[in-house]
């Protein structure tokens, strides 16, 4: 039995992308904070989806970040 995953994560316009290895039943949330990004200001993207901070990580799980932006 496998006690850790991995995951890719890239960072849409910052060129960054970071491969960890976590512990099963780890969050978005925790993967973020994790390589030191601040999970409020980023939209999840997996996939073509979507995800909430608290979606759990799979095998293989390629996670998209894209930076919040605002301004007035």
């Amino acid at each position: 039995m496998v006690d850790t995953i991995r995951v890719v994560v890239e960072v849409v316009g910052r060129g960054m992308i970071r491969e960890v290895n976590v512990k099963k039943g780890v969050k978005v949330e925790e993967v973020l904070r994790m390589i030191g990004l601040n999970p409020v200001e980023y939209v999840v993207i997996l996939g073509r989806t979507l995800v909430p901070e608290d979606e759990m990580i799979t095998q293989g799980t390629r996670l998209k970040l894209v930076p919040v932006v605002s301004g007035g």
